[in-house]
């Protein structure tokens, strides 16, 4: 054979492929294989398509969104509704199938809804930059089944359609319900105003833990800020108002509830506009959010709203370490001038047993110290009082029985005293009505206990109590 008719049989065999190829044949499709062959670690963006409207999911930085095409603006979507969308998507396999040749008559792509499908789902992979779409027609003979096509393709496919309401729902449903993405325990400052400046809480969280800053000066109790915290941050939107609602109308003018919250390493912080009641309920309110769009309706916020310094503020002693303190002095309350301790207590050099100086020192076992050190360390007040003078005075704080913690920073100084720091004083006022207000230093306020706490301005336990008279 010439190779003339060689070259003449090759181009005859390429036209057959091609002729093959595009003759709408597909190949045989495992009743196992995945129809869409998705990764969905992958996907980047899904857009669903629906009558006449579009909505977009895109997954940008990590974090999905979800918006309108017509619109610019796009709201965070509840990433595991999509999640678990395109796990679902990537399980999709064909019923059965129907080749080009078999779409005739009764049974064409007109009938099946898919000449101009009115829905149709797309997937783009970042990976490699691909797109598959898939078009939805009308539903199979047999329940819980749908005829789609893929892509350009001329093959229809018959496939189950329970994923197909997890797709194909309003805007709404696929936002994020959760009020805010904050994490509560990366919160470091707080800042309710109700109203006006004049009802303002501040928090702010340092090293030791959280603390007020307004309206009072005071530790803030780890525990209640962290609950209270995350009752708000946890708070689920029970539906959005439309779009274009007036802020007035639900109560969003200044004397609306501000809380603002900042995250560790944040340079701004979120702000949640708490409005009036919605819809009647005193239990709902109007609620925006500045990381989200629109208003939106939220129950179950009273309680938070209802919360006070007092609540939030720690009710015990500051925390003090006990292998810090070097010496522990006690002042009577008859004392006036001369500031003299009636007992000193000290760390013996090189242990942890101490004892109670004087002509006739006594020994002290580390258990008997660390005993008396956590009943002081447990106090827990039941109220507190502002440390005004009449409030100092009527309390019995204006010469009162004091508990000072110091510690020693240097061992060759000249004078004894030079190198003492003081840790903590905590002063005792006189009992009242089975009750003893006493005060953290210079704290702005006084915390109220049991008067039985008055027993701790004794000291440590000791054999000899003539020492403490």
């Amino acid at each position: 054979m010439s190779w003339k008719g060689t070259l003449a049989l090759l181009i005859l065999a390429a036209a057959a492929l091609i002729i093959l190829f595009n003759s709408g044949r597909s190949r045989t499709r495992s009743a196992t294989e995945p129809l869409l062959h998705l990764h969905s670690a992958d996907v980047t963006k899904i857009i669903i398509r629906e009558g006449g409207g579009v909505i977009e999911l895109n997954k940008k930085k990590g974090i999905w969104m979800a918006g309108l095409e017509a619109l610019k603006d796009s709201d965070r979507a509840d990433a595991r509704l999509i999640h678990s969308l395109l796990e679902q998507a990537t399980e999709i396999t064909a019923l059965d199938s129907l080749n080009p040749s078999d779409l005739k008559g009764s049974v064409s792509l007109e009938s099946l809804d898919l000449k101009k499908p009115k829905r149709s789902i797309t997937f783009l992979e970042e990976r490699d930059g691909t797109s598959k779409t898939l078009a939805l027609g009308v539903e199979g003979a047999s329940k819980m089944q749908i005829y789609a096509k893929l892509d350009r393709g001329k093959t229809v496919y018959l496939i189950p359609s329970d994923w197909v309401q997890n797709a194909f729902r309003p805007i709404e449903q696929y936002r994020d319900r959760r009020l805010t993405s904050l994490d509560p325990n990366r919160l470091e400052e707080i800042n309710l105003t109700k109203g006006t400046a004049l009802q303002h809480l501040s928090l702010r969280k340092g090293d030791a833990g959280w603390n007020l800053t307004s309206p009072v000066t005071s530790r803030g109790s780890d525990k209640a800020v962290a609950d209270w915290a995350t009752s708000l941050v946890a708070s689920k939107v029970d539906h959005w108002m439309p779009t274009g609602t007036d802020p007035v109308a639900c109560g969003m003018d200044p004397s609306a509830t501000v809380i603002s919250m900042r995250e560790s390493g944040s340079s701004s912080p979120v702000t949640i506009t708490i409005g009036s009641a919605a819809g009647g309920s005193a239990q709902s309110r109007y609620v925006s959010c500045s990381d989200r769009i629109g208003i939106c309706i939220v129950p179950g916020l009273e309680r938070a709203l209802q919360v006070t310094p007092s609540d939030l503020r720690s009710r015990q002693p500051k925390p003090l370490r006990l292998d810090a303190i070097d010496k522990i002095e006690i002042y009577p309350s008859e004392l006036k001038s001369k500031e003299v301790p009636i007992l000193v207590i000290v760390r013996k050099q090189g242990g942890d047993d101490w004892e109670i100086t004087g002509n006739h020192p006594i020994n002290l076992s580390a258990a008997e110290v660390s005993a008396w050190f956590e009943k002081l360390q447990s106090l827990r007040a039941s109220a507190f009082e502002p440390a005004t003078p009449e409030k100092l005075e009527s309390a019995g704080l204006t010469h009162p029985t004091r508990i000072r913690f110091i510690a020693h920073l240097s061992e060759n100084t000249a004078e004894e005293a030079a190198g003492d720091l003081v840790l903590a004083e905590y002063t005792f006022g006189t009992p009242r009505n089975g009750e003893v207000a006493y005060r953290e230093g210079t704290a702005s306020d006084l915390m109220v206990v049991p008067d039985s706490a008055l027993e701790l301005t004794r000291g440590p336990r000791v054999e000899s109590e003539s020492l403490r008279r």
